[in-house]
């Protein structure tokens, strides 16, 4: 787990528009809401809380050095994961919502926004402690809902399914990889024809 200083330390200076390592580009990434960069600058400290940036048996032999090591590479991969990383799918989101809305200003924001703050929510919700969602789940239940938020919610859980599956599909070793990939295409043969049958 990275020491909350470093967290705190990174925070600061992303809060502040410092860099340290990357050049910061002059302008905004994109005239997109800010919210959603936050929501991505929060999704990644969280990621950030959960990893350890040198292994544990060093720690107590180099202090110092592992302090210095896990404040430079927390700031490091904050600014790499939010310069480059989240500044350049904006820029895409950006060109993509002019290509999609050329003449209408309202459309091309809303489009924007929609296509940043979504994914940044839907990884904040993803990477969550569980007494996070839980909490938020429970504060949405209690809000007026229109008739038609069923699908909307039954979709929002389904790509959270997805998103989550993707991620722990990353973290296998490439032998499990290949194992679940081919036990999928299985599934997908098995089922192929017995739909066939139906129709």
């Amino acid at each position: 787990m990275v020491s909350p200083p470093s967290i705190v330390a990174a925070t600061l200076l992303q809060m502040c528009g410092i860099t340290l390592f990357i050049r910061q580009p002059q302008d905004q990434c994109s005239p997109a809401p800010m919210l959603a960069k936050w929501l991505f600058v929060l999704t990644l400290l969280l990621l950030l809380w959960r990893c350890e940036m040198l292994p544990k048996r060093y720690t107590s032999l180099y202090p110092r050095i592992h302090i210095c090591v896990e404040l430079l590479g927390t700031v490091f991969i904050s600014e790499l994961a939010i310069l480059i990383g989240w500044c350049s799918y904006e820029r895409l989101v950006h060109q993509l919502s002019h290509l999609l809305c050329p003449n209408c200003r309202w459309c091309g924001y809303f489009t924007l926004g929609m296509l940043t703050l979504l994914p940044s929510a839907l990884l904040l919700f993803t990477l969550a402690p569980a007494q996070w969602r839980e909490f938020l789940v429970q504060l949405l239940w209690q809000l007026p809902r229109p008739e038609a938020d069923e699908c909307l919610l039954a979709c929002a859980r389904e790509l959270s399914n997805y998103v989550r599956g993707l991620v722990y599909f990353c973290q296998l070793r490439r032998e499990d990889r290949l194992r679940a990939i081919r036990l999928f295409q299985l599934q997908a043969e098995r089922t192929a024809p017995r739909e066939e049958r139906q129709h």
